[in-house]
């Protein structure tokens, strides 16, 4: 798509995003590339697959015999009791770790290595990935212009991941009572087994968090028993979380426990040290996380998406009674445009691809693109952008991207001061038809 290509690239320049002193590749170059340097499988969507969803528990009267993994190993995913009075950091203030999730396809995923390439020199970079795949990342890495000086800053832990999406499976890094480090870990999209020698579904990605503690000295981790993925928690950092209302609500009340949504919300607050806050969910198919229409940008300012109701009337409607609500609890909310819906081409995975980008014609699915699934990374904030759009909705999607961007740059010289943070813009074209972007793909911590 021609009319993004000019002034995206200025801007990363401009930023310093292109700091291995190579322009990012077009989506078609890295996928060739990618498929030269290795034989990847597909990726694995951010929400279930079907498969998973057929072997995850929902009805309350089904599976009481059957394994999970936390009845299992516990040593590994086994719930504990909260430490109490801990401290959430927000994103704003957790701003000098990034953590990201390198899986056997990682090099599939050109956002990993432009967040990688924009941690660098910012923040310390920490990759878990499979010992056996660590060479074939850094060559890949170094195929995409970061250079071995580069790659030197960077952290590899040999942790085996199932997928890219850090941000659901990875642990909560808070502040406890005395000072010290501790991670939050919950489950992540437990599935039944029949017995524990053939545990089912996303198993290193919900070890990881344990792993990673030992692997960084024995750091203390408190697993709640709660079914919530991290994209679906934020918090202010001065004691106040948020959530999405109904899949949460749905997959915590089965056989193995059942909250009402108080209590749902106590449990999360106690393990993260705050009140809990639930809202509405966006419907028409999207995952029910709250990434992928809010951003709390600090302390005092939240920012919400915005659909044109000509767009998408009934998720406009939603996002603008979770604006209300969050202004009357006393946020600044300031309103970010949504990308005008396009779709794909049903196809067998969920990977963006050019050729498969179209209008809604039906029998396609959605691509939930969005702007507000943002990551901040030391003095840069990360914002996903698209050039595989529909050639009928160029002119609006480039009207509406700049907006957004003017509007996270605005708002970031309102909060920290003039050019104290900057926005760097990140081609997310292959991970969004995954219903996931930059948020997803890490977790900060300080």
């Amino acid at each position: 798509m021609k009319w993004l290509k000019p002034w995206l690239f200025a801007t990363l320049a401009v930023a310093g995003a292109g700091c291995g002193g190579v322009e990012p590749e077009s989506g078609a170059g890295i996928a060739s590339r990618a498929e030269a340097l290795s034989d990847e499988p597909p990726m694995v969507p951010r929400g279930l697959t079907e498969e998973e969803k057929a072997r995850t528990e929902s009805d309350p009267a089904q599976g009481a015999a059957q394994a999970l993994a936390w009845e299992c190993n516990p040593e590994l995913y086994g719930f504990t009791s909260a430490s109490g009075n801990v401290g959430f950091a927000s994103e704003a203030d957790s701003t000098t770790g990034l953590l990201i999730g390198w899986p056997s396809y990682g090099c599939s995923v050109p956002e990993l290595t432009e967040l990688i390439r924009t941690g660098i020199g910012r923040v310390q970079v920490t990759v878990l990935a499979d010992g056996q795949f660590h060479e074939g990342a850094k060559a890949c890495l170094e195929h995409r212009g970061v250079t071995p000086a580069q790659l030197s800053q960077v952290e590899w832990v040999d942790i085996p991941v199932d997928s890219v999406w850090i941000r659901d499976y990875g642990p909560e890094v808070v502040t406890g009572a005395g000072g010290e480090r501790r991670m939050v870990d919950m489950s992540y999209y437990p599935q039944l087994s029949n017995t524990c020698n053939n545990l089912a579904g996303r198993t290193n990605d919900d070890a990881s968090p344990t792993r990673l503690a030992a692997a960084w000295g024995g750091m203390p981790v408190d697993r709640a028993q709660v079914r919530l993925e991290g994209g679906n928690l934020q918090t202010d950092g001065a004691g106040t979380c948020f959530r999405a209302r109904r899949d949460a609500n749905a997959r915590n009340c089965f056989s193995r426990w059942c909250y009402t949504e108080e209590e749902l919300n106590e449990v999360i607050g106690a393990f993260h040290g705050c009140r809990v806050i639930t809202l509405e969910s966006m419907v028409g198919g999207v995952i029910d996380h709250i990434d992928m229409w809010m951003t709390v940008l600090s302390r005092r300012t939240i920012l919400v998406g915005q659909y044109d109701p000509a767009d998408d009337a009934a998720n406009a409607a939603i996002l603008d009674r979770n604006a209300q609500r969050l202004a009357g609890l006393g946020y600044r909310v300031v309103r970010v445009p949504m990308p005008k819906p396009y779709c794909k081409q049903r196809n067998a995975t969920c990977t963006g691809k050019e050729s498969l980008i179209g209008p809604c014609d039906g029998t396609s699915e959605r691509v939930w693109a969005t702007y507000m699934n943002s990551i901040r990374v030391g003095n840069a904030l990360a914002v996903p952008v698209f050039q595989w759009v529909p050639e009928s909705h160029e002119a609006i999607i480039a009207q509406q991207q700049q907006q957004a961007l003017s509007t996270y740059q605005r708002e970031l010289d309102r909060e920290f001061g003039q050019g104290a943070v900057h926005v760097v813009p990140i081609p997310s074209d292959s991970l969004i038809p995954c219903q996931g972007s930059l948020h997803c793909v890490t977790m900060t911590y300080r």
